[in-house]
């Protein structure tokens, strides 16, 4: 099989890549750059204004949307750039789509989130077969969080938030199952094998690093923290094996 991985470069669309390789099937990772990955050549596009979306879905069996956008005032890859790779990869004649989406989008009025479940609702509308799966947040995202705020000398957490990390390489597994012998469900959703508070996660990355800086209840937006409040980020149908610490660990 051939599959193009859109966000290919990016944090969980490199971690795809490498997943389907070792499947023994053929995984193309398409950004902008048309930057390879672990081996795999790359394919430049630009899913925002179409350029390249043609020629890089050519011959292509089935795609991975995972990519991102690290503005959060500009989520057009979500909409605009869903609806150009749906065209383009309808008029190739690709036949599955497996979106890469964030557990409880349909349930969250944070603006990143609704994005998402529109970015679903496009590939669901379209003649692809499609699958979202819609993960936890990764063991880096909480990592990122804490890094920026020691920097300033404060490491934001969540009042009241819960979490379920998940380790990235054990969702891009699931990925790629569901690209190359799906399962034929419409969601399929992942999570860490643990339910942790922020403030806890921040006071382990402090023992592994040894990073100093005071712990505090960070400014986060309101639909932010509803979010992590409300337990729509959670799932016990399927869990990942990789704790918090196991991963800060593997991280040394």
């Amino acid at each position: 099989m051939r599959i193009v991985v859109i966000g290919g470069s990016g944090l969980a669309g490199s971690a795809i890549v490498r997943a389907i390789g070792r499947r023994g099937e053929t995984a193309v990772p398409l950004s902008r750059s048309g930057k390879a990955i672990a081996g795999a050549p790359g394919v430049a596009a630009d899913i925002v204004s179409g350029e390249g979306l043609d020629t890089a879905l050519e011959g292509v069996d089935a795609i991975v949307d995972a990519s991102n956008s690290r503005n959060p005032l500009d989520l057009r890859p979500f909409t605009v750039g869903a609806r150009n790779v749906v065209e383009s990869a309808e008029r190739a004649g690709v036949e599955r789509a497996v979106v890469l989406s964030i557990l409880g989008v349909d349930r969250s009025k944070l603006s990143y989130h609704r994005k998402k479940l529109e970015q679903e609702d496009v590939y669901r509308a379209s003649s692809l077969e499609t699958v979202a799966v819609r993960a936890a947040q990764f063991h880096d995202w909480s990592v990122d969080m804490f890094e920026a705020g020691a920097a300033l000398g404060a490491i934001p957490v969540m009042l009241g938030g819960r979490l379920q990390p998940v380790d990235v390489a054990e969702v891009a597994e699931i990925v790629a199952a569901e690209a190359i012998d799906p399962s034929g469900k419409e969601i399929v959703p992942i999570a860490g094998p643990q339910v942790r508070v922020s403030r806890d996660l921040a006071k382990s990355w402090q023992v592994a690093t040894g990073a100093r800086g005071l712990i505090v209840n960070g400014p986060f937006p309101p639909s932010l923290l509803d979010y992590v409040r409300s337990g729509a980020n959670l799932t016990e149908e399927r869990t990942g094996r990789v704790t918090f610490e196991e991963w800060l660990a593997r991280r040394r």
